[in-house]
């Protein structure tokens, strides 16, 4: 719906998005359901209809995914993101253990957000505030690496290490 708002920065394509998402659901009073193909996200018509979000999240909720991976054998996730790149934005990937995956999946949806509300401020090698106890905390400090996704869609990620939960070798 934005091929030709290529040029617009991302904070502002992904307000056109939410907007035209919000039409749509204004013009089509019937409809079900939206499906976001970008990242594979299915929405009821009545959550697009009634949310209360404001600014950047309105994006974050309707085109971002955050999916969940056990790994086959091991005690290993993997917690990625999805829809970020359809900004030109990066999406995040986390390989870990031990670690709540619900406190995770909050982790991503905050950063995606940080990210698009500061057009991408995160350089190679720097660092994001981690998690302690559910809640983020400024005292823990996660790396951040831009890596190729390890899940499909090829795509590249800002890669969070987790420290001691950090899975895979680096």
């Amino acid at each position: 719906t934005d091929m030709l708002a290529a040029a617009l920065s991302a904070l502002e394509r992904a307000n056109l998005d939410a907007d035209f998402v919000e039409a749509l659901a204004e013009l089509y009073p019937t409809c079900e359901a939206f499906y976001f193909q970008n990242c594979g996200k299915l929405l009821l018509a009545e959550d697009v209809r009634s949310h209360q979000i404001e600014g950047p999240d309105r994006f974050i909720r309707f085109g971002v995914n955050v999916r969940f991976f056990n790994i086959q054998g091991t005690e290993d996730m993997l917690i990625d993101t999805v829809g970020m790149s359809t900004l030109f934005l990066p999406d995040l990937q986390y390989h870990f253990h031990g670690m709540d995956p619900n406190w995770v999946v909050n982790h991503a949806y905050n950063a995606a957000s940080y990210i698009l509300a500061n057009d991408n401020p995160i350089k190679d090698g720097e660092t994001i505030d981690g998690i302690a106890d559910g809640q983020m905390s400024r005292e823990i400090q996660w790396k951040c690496r831009y890596e190729d996704a390890l899940i499909q869609p090829p795509r590249g990620v800002v890669d969070i290490h987790m420290g001691e939960y950090a899975s895979g070798k680096r």
